[in-house]
């Protein structure tokens, strides 16, 4: 009698272990999900005395893949690879600044804003060359991140934390430069044919230096004489480096920090909002011109600015 219920203790010690241990593999096996939303990004970088610079929030989108690991029932490690946007809507204007424009048909070299005194040059106080600009900068990533998670609330509250790097595959920029005395560019309805306007059409990867994406001919009146400008330059036309040496303006990676948040409605639908910040400079410091003044040989100047990306992303995601 006591073997048998030695045998009945036997067979449900084993029934019990091996339904735990079914359970406890069911809970630590990793989990795929899909996730889409919207990415709000802008750049932060510091501004340059006597430019009015401004960089404002832009919608983008952000979707990917993501696979959950459990190390516990109540944390373990997520990774994603995710396709998101970032950029801004940079504006800046600034008095007494500058234009450097190249050679253009029969045209020569110009600079608006400096006298030249033999090899040096100097900044002109006659008159308030005004240059304003705005740009629509739009920079696709390829983003893994890899963060820690715990479950604050077993299967619905979800907090992770980590880091992720990003690598470039898309950078456009699209916009307006107007150049020209300040009365002209700050009357209510200013005469187009006495200031300098181009259109911006920037791809920062693929432009090459010197080029134009739209060469047709326009004209302005500047200091009492016409002159003929192009109407669309590429990202480094305006530029005075010889070659490109294979850089862009935008980094082609990015290092971050991210941090998030996602309640799961169901074990496998959750919305989450995630945010994300940079750690490196996402600009090529030799392309980080002054948008004000120049060296006294003409040249540009080189700032070297610490420009980084923000963005909150707000998603759904699917879990299986």
């Amino acid at each position: 009698m006591n073997f048998i219920k030695s045998l009945k203790l036997i067979f449900i010690f084993l029934f019990v272990l091996t339904v735990s241990k079914t359970k406890a593999q069911d809970i630590l096996k990793p989990k795929f999900g899909l996730r889409a939303g919207a990415s709000f990004s802008t750049m932060f970088g510091p501004s340059e005395d006597g430019v009015d610079e401004q960089h404002k929030l832009t919608v983008r989108i952000a979707a990917g893949g993501s696979v959950k690991i459990p190390f516990h029932e109540r944390f373990g490690l997520n990774a994603e690879v995710v396709f998101v946007q970032k950029g801004s809507y940079f504006s800046a204007v600034a008095d007494n600044s500058f234009l450097k424009l190249p050679n253009f048909l029969t045209e020569q070299a110009v600079i608006y804003g400096y006298n030249k005194n033999g090899s040096t040059y100097s900044k002109r106080f006659d008159k308030n060359y005004k240059k304003r600009t705005g740009m629509n900068i739009i920079n696709g990533y390829i983003e893994i991140p890899v963060m820690f998670y715990v479950e604050a609330i077993d299967d619905k509250l979800q907090f992770d934390l980590g880091a992720s790097i990003g690598f470039l595959i898309s950078s456009q920029g699209l916009g307006t430069l107007k150049f020209g005395d300040a009365d002209i560019l700050d009357a209510s309805n200013p005469d187009a044919s006495q200031f300098i306007e181009m259109d911006l059409d920037f791809k920062f990867i693929k432009d090459e230096i010197g080029a134009l994406y739209d060469g047709t001919s326009k004209s302005a009146k500047i200091d009492g004489t016409t002159r003929y400008y192009p109407r669309g330059p590429s990202a480094y036309y305006l530029g005075d480096v010889a070659s490109k040496d294979g850089q862009n303006f935008f980094n082609l990676l990015d290092i971050g920090l991210q941090a998030g948040v996602s309640y799961y409605f169901t074990p496998g639908l959750r919305i989450g909002a995630r945010v994300n910040y940079s750690l490196i400079d996402i600009t090529t410091d030799k392309y980080d011109y002054s948008f004000k003044d120049l060296n006294s040989d003409g040249s540009y100047i080189n700032r070297n600015d610490h420009d980084v990306n923000f963005g909150v992303q707000v998603f759904v995601g699917l879990q299986f």
